[in-house]
């Protein structure tokens, strides 16, 4: 490239120039536009928000291993979904209040009471050692135990699936 001609002309192109009075207005008064949308704080919130739902549920429905119930049926029901296993429990045992049912790795525990005693029944798993607390036997190819806080219990306790 030939720079004897080049340079003085670029030199008087690019030389200082005056600006423009509106861009130093603009600078001395800048505009502060709006941001359009919603603020980042709100979309954390709001994925937090689904976050936590999704876990409730989670944790209600899906992942839910007991259930806290004096409902016979709504033992049943459980104990059913959960293990597959369909629990003759009668509605109203006498002398025996239930207070809940657990399922875990194939077995089944229910409470209940009898007065303020408490006691369980077992399905499926091991079986426990016998004594005059505990009853043990077998049907439809599982393991049934009942244990309960005095030999007496255990009369009463049979009330949860037979008559009297």
């Amino acid at each position: 490239m030939h720079k004897e001609w080049f340079e003085p002309v670029l030199a008087h192109q690019l030389d200082r120039v005056a600006a423009p009075e509106e861009l130093w207005e603009r600078v001395r008064n800048p505009r502060v536009e709006k941001r359009k949308g919603v603020p980042m704080s709100v979309n954390a919130a709001r994925v937090g928000a689904c976050a936590t739902v999704l876990l409730l549920t989670i944790w209600l429905f899906v992942g839910r291993t007991s259930v806290r119930s004096g409902d016979a049926g709504e033992i049943r029901a459980f104990v059913k979904a959960k293990a597959g296993i369909d629990l003759p429990l009668r509605t109203q045992a006498v002398g025996v209040q239930l207070t809940g049912a657990s399922v875990q790795k194939g077995s089944v525990e229910v409470a209940y009471r009898v007065g303020n005693r408490g006691g369980r029944l077992l399905v499926g798993g091991h079986a426990a050692s016998g004594g005059p607390r505990v009853f043990t036997w077998s049907m439809d190819g599982r393991t049934y135990t009942l244990e309960c806080a005095t030999p007496q219990d255990l009369k009463m306790a049979c009330g949860l699936c037979h008559i009297g």
